[in-house]
């Protein structure tokens, strides 16, 4: 799938605007630091990362009240029931501006008018604008999302990241955070958190267990590190208080998502979401560094 090719110093990365503004790689000094896309492919689902915006995760139905009124979001992951990761990760993203080490693009969601909605249509129904740019430099890679409400009324405003890291035999993630929410079989929270560590000593550096872990941990510190036999791995994010670990059994994939609400917190918690005025803009930074 074509793309644009971003560089500075020994890092080096794809961006694929027309893919939901993905990444298709990400390396350092010929590293893959995240997985790389197959060659060809147009799945954003097998990119490097993609954006999250206006809503993070799974909400539950694909429905869910916000101020008395009655929202219903597309089913947009079948044969799931529940609406996943937002809107953007599924929609072009036109660039607004770059040079050969940074890109700016931008996520446009007109919406049902600026006025209240009515309920009758599956979409979201506020207006918004979603700007993300990318940056490497000596460091690493910055990635800023930006979601701005362009609609007359507040909006409840999610904003994630989703980076698929490399996994290796031997790789071990540390993090802290204050609890671990428990989910049914739809991935759904349940209400019960559990201890970080249930499943790993995350706090002190952790190998990835036999079984598939999809879980959301709150009370994260905004840092982790991921290390393996290729070198360590370091992400800091800001506005994001909470991290998803997704790594299946299979081993397919090490996901470490910064996101600034547990999944289905548009029903169980909507305090937990910020609600947007208008013309206001919520955001989400996350920076991947390296050391070989």
């Amino acid at each position: 799938m074509p793309g644009l090719t971003l560089r500075a110093g020994d890092w080096q990365a794809g961006v694929l605007p027309a893919v939901g503004g993905a990444l298709s790689h990400l390396s350092f000094r010929g590293v893959d630091i995240l997985r790389t896309m197959p060659p060809q492919s147009g799945d954003v689902l097998q990119a490097a990362c993609f954006p999250l915006v206006p809503y993070c995760n799974r909400i539950r139905d694909a429905a869910f009240e916000w101020q008395e009124q009655a929202v219903q979001l597309p089913h947009n992951f079948m044969p799931e029931t529940s609406s996943l990761h937002g809107l953007g990760w599924q929609e072009e993203w036109q660039v607004t501006g770059g040079r050969d080490f940074k890109i700016a693009m931008v996520h446009n969601h007109a919406g049902s008018g600026p006025a209240r909605w009515n309920g009758q249509s599956d979409q979201w129904p506020w207006a918004y604008e979603a700007e993300q740019r990318i940056r490497l430099g000596p460091k690493g890679c910055a990635i800023s999302l930006t979601l701005t409400n362009r609609s007359n009324i507040p909006m409840p405003a999610g904003l994630g990241l989703h980076p698929y890291f490399r996994r290796r035999a031997g790789s071990r993630v540390q993090f802290h955070a204050d609890g671990m929410l428990m989910v049914d079989d739809a991935l759904i929270p349940t209400g019960e958190i559990a201890p970080p560590a249930l499943y790993g000593d995350w706090e002190n550096g952790s190998a990835l267990p036999a079984s598939t872990i999809d879980h959301c941990f709150s009370g994260w510190n905004g840092s982790a590190v991921i290390t393996d036999d290729l070198g360590t791995i370091t992400l800091a994010a800001r506005g994001a208080p909470f991290l998803h670990l997704y790594a299946p059994a299979d081993g397919s994939a090490l996901c470490l998502e910064p996101v600034s609400h547990a999944p289905d917190a548009l029903n169980q918690d909507p305090g937990g979401i910020t609600a947007l005025p208008p013309a206001c803009s919520a955001t989400l930074q996350l920076w991947i560094g390296a050391d070989a």
